[in-house]
């Protein structure tokens, strides 16, 4: 099974925040669960799907909110209910922007799984074949995400789900509609899905978990969720590129949350897997600023 994200293409583009357009002053309120209120002189007025946001105003999530919000190249979603200044937020989307993680995601195909062993009874027969319906579910819905068909996509891989034999099976196709979701530009929805999932370090995709919702946390500005994401991974780390890119995503996290001797220890970790590698290389950048 080839993995989900191709960590041979795994680059992290550590360009300058000030090539980024920064002639978009205002957000725009693409999703909403909750309730978003802007600030105007000393009252909230709510605010909805579709509307605009000044950049020198503040924000008020609340209700166990939920809300995305773009301008130009920056997106941030907002998970936890609380008040924002949408000028901070801008700054750093547009430096998270600068990171261009959404390169560290990419879709490929799995192999095709061969089924070994004698056919049993009807029940064990209709099982097996399942499973490799199954399969054609999952890699018809992959053929679909490369085509950038991303409903069609989720439409095929839904049926997989609400046909699986076993939670652990259906908690894969879960994973791969949520991507779907990421890859179409729809944050909150994905983090959604991603938040509701309990993957345990077992699944084949854990990896690819791990890094497509870190990511989305780290696009959202929810750094230290992201770290207690990343951290549990760590616990019992190996010396693959996956290890070194979570190393040093975390390190960004640290940097951000100015935890500067922790994201120290994340660059050496990273930095030490590989010195010669992007990582690696970035790794001693970051590390010679610090």
């Amino acid at each position: 099974m080839k993995p989900f994200i191709r960590t041979s293409l795994l680059v992290i583009f550590l360009v300058s925040a000030a090539l980024l357009p920064l002639g978009a002053e205002e957000f725009m309120v693409e999703y909403l669960e909750g309730i978003l209120e802007v600030s105007q002189g000393s009252n909230w007025i709510e605010v909805d799907i579709g509307d605009t946001i000044p950049q020198y105003s503040s924000l008020r999530l609340s209700d166990n909110g939920l809300a995305e919000l773009s301008a130009g190249t920056v997106t941030v979603t907002l998970i936890e209910d609380g008040i924002f200044s949408v000028e901070s937020l801008l700054n750093s989307g547009r430096e998270v922007a600068a990171w261009n993680i959404s390169r560290l995601i990419s879709p490929d195909q799995q192999q095709s799984t061969t089924f070994m062993g004698v056919r049993g009874d009807a029940a064990e027969e209709a099982e097996l074949t399942w499973m490799e319906e199954g399969e054609e579910y999952l890699e018809d819905g992959k053929e679909l995400m490369l085509a950038g068909k991303y409903a069609e996509a989720r439409e095929i891989l839904q049926q997989g789900a609400d046909n699986s034999f076993s939670d652990e099976k259906k908690e894969e196709f879960n994973f791969y509609i949520a991507s779907t979701y990421a890859m179409e530009g729809k944050s909150a929805p994905a983090l959604l899905m991603l938040t509701d999932m309990e993957i345990g370090s077992s699944a084949p995709y854990y990896s690819d978990y791990v890094l497509l919702k870190g990511k989305l946390l780290i696009e959202g500005l929810a750094y230290q969720k992201a770290l207690l994401l990343f951290d549990q991974y760590l616990k019992n780390p190996d010396r693959s590129e996956t290890a070194q890119l979570i190393y040093f995503l975390s390190a960004l996290c640290n940097q951000k949350l100015e935890n500067r001797q922790q994201s120290l220890s994340n660059l050496e970790a990273a930095y030490e897997i590989n010195n010669t590698s992007e990582y690696g290389l970035a790794a001693k950048r970051m590390m010679d600023n610090l």
